[in-house]
């Protein structure tokens, strides 16, 4: 075991079309507290914790009500863990707690420059949030890495250069550009498959 994963919410902020686990707003909340516990313990009595990367998912993790109650003990049980976000939620004081309860390493999605990254993802203004959610992440000087992750398609593909200008004078650690997956609600968007 190298990489556990815990999808911890199908809620999320956004509806973004590529969404392999459709997310939206106000889906409920999966696994329990107790349940997440319950493996992390498990996982710590029958491995090796210092090889383990505990990976949080959503939907938008940091919208489940229980977020920093469950990577405080990630944190204190001892693992190493990173998340997938928006980062439309970390504000100065989220980035704060974040850095608290030991998170290592994020992967932002920015899928295109302003206009198109909201209105691929569902919500305007959110470029502008998840890039202060970047911000404020970096101004703490404290995560091992800091990535932006761009699902490229055929409305947001002519897009990459001007974004790589952008993402080039960010302080992030990497960019990964990866391809649109035809699953979930990319299934009812052929059109924006990419072809070989």
């Amino acid at each position: 075991l190298r990489h556990l994963f815990f999808e911890l919410t199908l809620s999320c902020n956004e509806k973004c079309f590529h969404c392999g686990s459709r997310c939206e707003p106000g889906v409920p909340t999966g696994l329990s507290f107790d349940k997440i516990k319950e493996v992390i313990d498990e996982v710590a009595e029958n491995f090796d914790k210092k090889r383990i990367m505990i990976c949080i998912t959503g939907g938008e993790p940091m919208l489940r009500p229980d977020f920093f109650d469950i990577v405080s003990y990630i944190h204190e049980k001892g693992f190493v863990w990173g998340m997938t976000s928006n980062a439309t939620l970390i504000t100065k004081e989220n980035a704060r707690r974040l850095k608290e309860c030991g998170m290592a390493t994020i992967s932002v999605s920015i899928d295109g420059l302003e206009e198109t990254h909201d209105r691929q993802r569902g919500l305007k203004g959110g470029y502008k949030l998840a890039m202060r959610g970047i911000q404020n992440l970096i101004d703490e000087h404290f995560f091992h890495a800091v990535q932006i992750t761009t699902v490229i398609n055929h409305k947001n593909i002519s897009e990459l250069d001007e974004l790589f200008d952008i993402v080039n004078n960010i302080d992030i650690d990497s960019w990964r550009v990866i391809g649109i997956e035809p699953i979930g609600r990319a299934l009812e968007y052929p059109d924006m498959l990419l072809t070989p």
